[in-house]
């Protein structure tokens, strides 16, 4: 009851946010006023004995690691009708037209009418949670109609309320699950420790590490890039943020003539790339592309530009991720592709992967300008570089494969289906 009447809350706050104006509100509410339609679009566009399967992801970052899933489902059972549902508008917009899969829709509100309507009318064969999707009324219709409902790359923390006296409700919830497949040991460990009835737990990793490393390893080269970089060692500080870029701009002042420093904000927002560019007395890469300025003695790099910043740390030697210093990281996932010792702020706790490799040596958090600036000092000294990208290979190779041992763990249901 009390997760639920939580959702319901939510929801209701963002229909009132919508009605003062919030635009990403109001797209939520017109996917949600438009999902009868979408369910029709799919009656009609599925065949009469086409076997469903439908995965569900709060917004773009979960969907990308549900994706290899999807896609080698996709190969496997090419005759299976694919739906993706999103939470967020962002995920939506990012991937309403996403070729891999058959449809693309928001997720009814979180209450039981809805729930039931949209189980009954999607009629799923099974249905695929990513990370930590929770929606009890979902859940329960999925439960009541008898469908086969796994959790994949499921991350916990021992703070939710699974874990604690209070979380009765919550846990009942995830002894709906037929199956929990968790990212690391630790998450297994904390529900095992609760004693669920229902789901069988596995340990299957994250699949957005195979894709990652897949697009890495994908041919791409960038002369700007490659020019800026060539003849010294670089640093690349990918989706800062105004408290990330204040440390940088310490940082700077201690840069060694040999090293170069790019900078990619998070937000493309004119004015403040400016303003950054000018601390920074960098170069803008818009600027260098458009032929509007020359290359010539910058230290600094302004990537203004969005599409490459997860190609772009092939250029580099060391990487800083923002969000840290926020309620975020950003992807550190994209950095450790290649071999990059990474350095964050210290709000990591969330991101199996930072712990991880913060745990092994591969990854260094820091909370302020001196923190920073004692890592990259540290970084310098050869071997404790080469210690650091050993340790970020020996994650990397220990976490791959988690796509295949995602898909096998998820065959027995696909199979079922095709009877």
């Amino acid at each position: 009851m009390l997760p639920q009447l939580g959702s319901q809350a939510y929801h209701l706050g963002v229909r009132l946010a919508a009605s003062f104006g919030v635009a990403k509100a109001r797209k939520w509410v017109q996917g949600r006023d438009a999902i009868s339609d979408k369910l029709d679009e799919i009656t009609r566009s599925r065949q009469a004995d086409q076997k469903l399967i439908w995965l569900h992801a709060a917004s773009l970052g979960e969907f990308e690691q549900g994706a290899p899933v999807l896609k080698r489902i996709r190969n496997e059972y090419p005759e299976h009708f694919l739906v993706v549902s999103f939470f967020s508008p962002s995920g939506y917009e990012a991937r309403k037209d996403y070729p891999d899969v058959d449809a693309v829709l928001y997720l009814a509100e979180d209450n039981t009418k809805d729930a039931k309507s949209w189980v009954a009318r999607l009629n799923p064969q099974l249905a695929i949670f990513v990370k930590y999707e929770f929606w009890p009324a979902h859940l329960n219709a999925l439960l009541q109609a008898a469908i086969p409902t796994v959790l994949i790359a499921g991350s916990f923390r021992p703070e939710q309320p699974f874990f604690h006296w209070y979380g009765g409700a919550w846990r009942k919830m995830l002894a709906g699950f037929d199956k929990i497949m968790v990212q690391t040991e630790a998450d297994a460990e904390l529900l095992r420790g609760i004693d669920l009835p229902g789901p069988q737990i596995t340990v299957a990793g994250d699949p957005r590490i195979d894709r990652t490393i897949q697009l890495a390893n994908d041919l791409f080269e960038d002369d700007i890039l490659a020019n800026f970089s060539q003849d010294y060692r670089c640093l690349l500080a990918g989706s800062v943020w105004p408290p990330d870029v204040a440390i940088l701009l310490d940082l700077l002042a201690e840069l060694p003539e040999d090293w170069r420093l790019i900078v990619a904000p998070h937000d493309l927002k004119e004015d403040q790339i400016q303003t950054w560019t000018d601390e920074f007395g960098a170069i803008r890469y818009t600027s260098l592309q458009n032929g509007s300025a020359q290359s010539g003695r910058h230290k600094v790099l302004m990537l203004d530009t969005i599409g490459i910043l997860s190609r772009a740390y092939r250029y580099a030697d060391l990487a800083y991720v923002g969000g840290g210093f926020k309620t975020g990281l950003h992807n550190t996932l994209e950095p450790m592709a290649y071999n990059l010792p990474v350095i964050f702020g210290p709000h990591y706790h969330k991101f199996p992967e930072a712990v991880a490799t913060v745990s092994n040596g591969g990854s260094f958090s820091v909370e302020n300008e001196q923190e920073l600036k004692d890592i990259f000092k540290f970084l310098q000294a050869d071997q404790n570089y080469k210690t650091a990208v050993s340790a970020i290979r020996v994650y990397k190779n220990g976490a791959m494969d988690a796509t295949e041992r995602t898909f096998k763990s998820l065959q027995p249901y696909l199979q079922v289906t095709q009877d």
